[in-house]
């Protein structure tokens, strides 16, 4: 191949590499701080400055999507009721649009939640979350939560279904 060539293939190549980095780097602060940053007092405005208008949500197992405005009320109903919400993320790691995080949130336990009263406990869970970016903004994510954790430490059981009909 012709050097002179090659050169400019080079340079475009190490400019995209470089390109792409920045938006991995940006991508993961732009989750970091959805996560650790979100509180009572600024949900609405880090919502609309961090969420595209068209964004969708999945949790667990569910195969049908949150929209923007169900998911903004979801939001604003668990600050309400739990007005400190401390998360921490452990890990997070980015790849092209898309920025896994593994994190953790943590409430003191002083209203009913899941049906049952107040413990007066700290709850914590875990959880991991897939987050799809583009133009700065998430447009999609998918979260895996450890509801069983969170319901074990409220007292609650699992049972077999037939246990529970007799």
């Amino acid at each position: 191949m012709n050097k002179v060539l090659l050169i400019p293939l080079l340079f475009i190549f190490l400019i995209s590499c470089q390109n792409k980095k920045e938006t991995e780097e940006l991508n993961k602060s732009i989750v970091n701080k959805w996560l650790t940053e979100v509180s009572k007092e600024n949900f609405e405005e880090l919502f609309n400055e961090l969420w595209a208008d068209n964004c969708k949500q999945y949790f667990n197992s569910s195969s049908e999507a949150v929209e923007y405005e169900d998911f903004k009320q979801m939001i604003h109903n668990l600050y309400t009721e739990y007005p400190v919400i401390h998360h921490e993320v452990h890990e997070i790691i980015a790849r092209g649009d898309k920025v896994v995080a593994k994190f953790s949130a943590e409430v003191f336990h002083d209203t009913i939640m899941f049906g049952v009263p107040a413990s007066g406990k700290n709850i914590e869970w875990n959880a991991m979350a897939i987050f799809q970016l583009s133009n700065g903004k998430i447009q999609t994510r998918w979260e895996i939560t450890d509801l069983l954790g969170m319901y074990e430490q409220l007292g609650m059981e699992l049972q077999l279904k037939e246990t529970i009909d007799k």
